[in-house]
């Protein structure tokens, strides 16, 4: 089959660069971001049903369709002061396929950035704890924190 020529105003674009794709969001002054493919759904806070005894970072459970999902206050979790309300509950998928519930403050854009980009975190990044960073991605005007989801849900003791 013959291509049509692209006009010369028009590139093609790259194609053969490997990309990878997140879904981001804010917890105050903090741009966060999780693979799509991590991420299942995104909704409005929906109501949560407390849980005693549990961690004060779980919120409790909340019922998307039939499926209870525990619901993990992420800004609590990370050990952020965030005065806003978390308005959002990002729905995302484990590596075990169970779903989990996190609350945050505001979704931002659906990302795909150059996995060259993609880089190990430094060892110390303001306002959060290293161990909850997979990677880090510096954009034109703030770093992106990728988040490490298995240790976000891991038990803090």
């Amino acid at each position: 089959m013959a291509e049509l020529p692209l006009p010369a105003s028009e590139t093609r674009p790259v194609l053969s660069e490997d990309t990878q794709t997140f879904v981001t969001f804010w917890l105050g002054e903090h741009l966060f971001g999780l693979p799509i493919a991590e991420v299942v759904e995104i909704n409005r806070k929906m109501e949560i049903t407390p849980v005693p005894l549990a961690p004060a970072y779980i919120k409790g459970i909340i019922n998307l369709r039939g499926q209870v999902l525990t619901t993990v206050d992420l800004a609590e979790r990370l050990g952020l002061q965030v005065e806003a309300p978390r308005a959002y509950n990002l729905i995302v998928r484990t590596e075990d396929e169970e779903r989990i519930s996190f609350l945050v403050e505001k979704i931002g854009d659906i990302l795909e950035v150059p996995s060259k980009n993609v880089e190990e975190p430094p060892e110390r990044i303001e306002g959060v704890e290293r161990k909850f960073v997979r990677h880090v991605c510096q954009l034109p005007e703030r770093l992106l924190v990728i988040l490490n989801v298995r240790e976000v849900l891991q038990d803090s003791g």
